[in-house]
């Protein structure tokens, strides 16, 4: 975003030239339909409009801009399908860059969701804009974080929580790099063929330890030593803070880390509704197989 909210030209130029990549594999693996769905970074863009037109222009692709609650509905069941079969009220969490979703819900029903403008890169330049953050800025963060969702009444206990997005997978790819001991990647029945059944966890100390290590390196550090792509070290830190905030207001010390997110609950969304995919995501209900 440059500093009047809107989409830049070369994030614009960016986003264009991935889009058109997607586009060519797709047509490679021979999907026929395609779903191009903008969220958050989208929505609050002041150029929003013309963005989705020039996207369409250039690529032909129309791009369907999704509400909060929707994308919260749509990484819910994309998280949770890793691992079905679990019982109980669960949690998600979706942490993108410009938003934060927080959903409960019980195997593909979603009981309690909300969506807030509170994504790692948000949370990052309002509460702790130097490289590396300060320790005051590591206080400001963790207050503001945890005041905002403690005003939040999700349903519980929740028997696990799993978290999606980019940031979050970043996260798990550092841990395991800079901390081997930390990197907890388990054998777990159940979970999706494609990860070798395994799963990988992020404790709070886990957390805690990719808190101290931005604490102490730069954002240019952390992508070299760590092999990170462009923009994520920035992330980091606001994302490590976030999450264990969230962890200890549920009174859970563990979660998640899924590679599936909003993309598959689309895949999902679609198989299930066709294109009534965007009314089922916002009423929280897939259609019965």
């Amino acid at each position: 975003m440059t500093e009047i909210g809107a989409i830049g030209p070369e994030r614009a130029q960016r986003a264009i030239a991935a889009i058109r990549r997607q586009l060519v594999i797709a047509r490679e693996h021979g999907a026929e339909t395609v779903l191009g769905i903008a969220t958050e970074g989208v929505r609050r863009a002041a150029n929003a409009e013309a963005f989705l037109r020039r996207v369409e222009e250039e690529t032909g692709l129309r791009l369907i801009t999704i509400t909060g609650e929707q994308e919260a509905a749509l990484a819910y069941w994309g998280a949770t399908s890793e691992d079905a079969s679990i019982a109980g009220l669960r949690g998600v969490i979706d942490l993108g860059g410009g938003s934060l979703e927080l959903i409960v819900g019980e195997r593909e029903r979603i009981a309690w969701r909300a969506s807030l403008p509170m994504g790692a890169g948000v949370t990052r330049k309002r509460w702790a804009p130097s490289d590396p953050p300060t320790f005051a800025e590591l206080i400001a963060s963790w207050e503001g974080v945890r005041d905002e969702l403690a005003r939040l009444r999700p349903p519980g206990p929740v028997v696990d929580v799993t978290v999606c997005g980019g940031t979050a997978t970043t996260l798990a790819t550092v841990a395991g790099r800079a901390f081997r001991k930390h990197a907890d990647l388990r054998v777990v029945k159940g979970a999706a063929p494609a990860m070798g059944g395994r799963r990988r966890a992020l404790s709070l100390s886990t957390l805690d330890a990719l808190i101290r290590l931005t604490l102490r390196s730069t954002e240019e550090e952390l992508t070299k030593r760590y092999r990170l792509r462009e923009g994520r070290a920035r992330l980091l830190f606001s994302g490590a803070v976030t999450l264990y905030t969230g962890l200890s207001l549920v009174g859970l010390d563990e979660l998640w880390v899924s590679r599936r997110g909003i993309r598959e609950g689309a895949i999902l969304a679609w198989s299930r509704a066709g294109d009534g995919w965007q009314d089922a995501a916002g009423s929280g209900a897939l259609p019965v197989r």
